[in-house]
């Protein structure tokens, strides 16, 4: 996982929508890292404002009908590096390709693991939106869909008090106020999918978070919009900016990653994702 941080922090210039050569290469350096795998890898290119963007999809498992998305996007806001947001999950992506690639043969599903581009701003909330042309492409096509896992941001935490805040303050009376947790977070909609998920960790402490629909929308990342095309869809979160002081930040770097705790992170994803049945 530190190899790919190093990678994406440090191309030049930033991955953001500007800069098409940096995120092709990207795209390219996420497709070499799923072939290592072993995994069958394929390019879903879309044209926003006369340029060519793309998903990386790499599938496990493709011989099955029906199956789970595990996504997060690769793409920067501005001119920073962007080491939590989203490098963190481009590496916890593909880490768990890896360890899940061992137990394929156990498993009755596929799985495609979906590298999205063009989450962040301008692009953010339209149509424009890589999960957006991806979670439409399977509805459009009524693939049969298990639930959608979407990596945002499970590289930062923190042991100091009072460092974990929420959208609304009486939630600090229920959930905790030290930010050194991982949130799972579905609306209401997708609350037995994250029941069945059954996320549990002896090494980190995790949290289940089920937001009403009237404030689900705080949680701005890609499973909205599978949300939006009726799938079941999940947060795995450090909590972004509810937490983490280097949001949309030039001091969003790869020292101030925890490669430690996001390792406990994809190891509690892996569990969950192998009970499904």
């Amino acid at each position: 996982m530190k190899n790919t941080l190093k990678y994406l922090t440090q191309i030049q210039p930033p991955r953001n929508h500007k800069n098409i050569d940096s995120l092709n290469n990207v795209a390219n350096y996420i497709k070499s890292r799923f072939e290592e795998i072993g995994l069958v890898v394929k390019f879903q290119e879309f044209q926003v404002a006369n340029k060519i963007y793309k998903n990386v999809i790499a599938t496990l498992n493709p011989n099955y009908t029906k199956r789970l998305i595990v996504g997060g996007h690769y793409d920067v806001c501005g001119d920073f590096q962007g080491a939590d947001d989203n490098a963190s999950a481009i590496a916890g992506i593909i880490q768990t390709a890896k360890q899940l690639k061992l137990t394929a043969t156990k498993l009755n599903f596929r799985i495609d693991f979906v590298a999205f581009t063009l989450e962040e701003p301008p692009y953010f909330g339209s149509q424009q939106m890589g999960s957006f042309v991806h979670a439409k492409y399977l509805k459009d096509n009524n693939i049969s869909v298990i639930g959608m896992i979407n990596y945002e941001m499970i590289g930062y935490f923190t042991d100091e008090p009072n460092s974990q805040n929420y959208p609304m303050e009486q939630m600090k009376m229920i959930y905790p106020t030290v930010g050194n947790f991982i949130a799972n977070v579905s609306d209401e909609n997708s609350q037995d999918f994250l029941n069945d998920l059954q996320f549990h960790s002896e090494d980190i402490k995790t949290v289940n978070l089920v937001l009403p629909q009237a404030i689900s929308h705080i949680t701005a990342s890609d499973h909205l919009n599978y949300w939006q095309m009726g799938f079941k869809a999940v947060m795995i979160t450090d909590t972004a900016h509810f937490r983490n002081p280097n949001y949309h930040t030039k001091n969003d770097t790869y020292e101030t990653i925890d490669f430690i705790k996001m390792q406990y992170v994809v190891d509690m994803v892996v569990n969950s994702i192998k009970q499904i049945n």
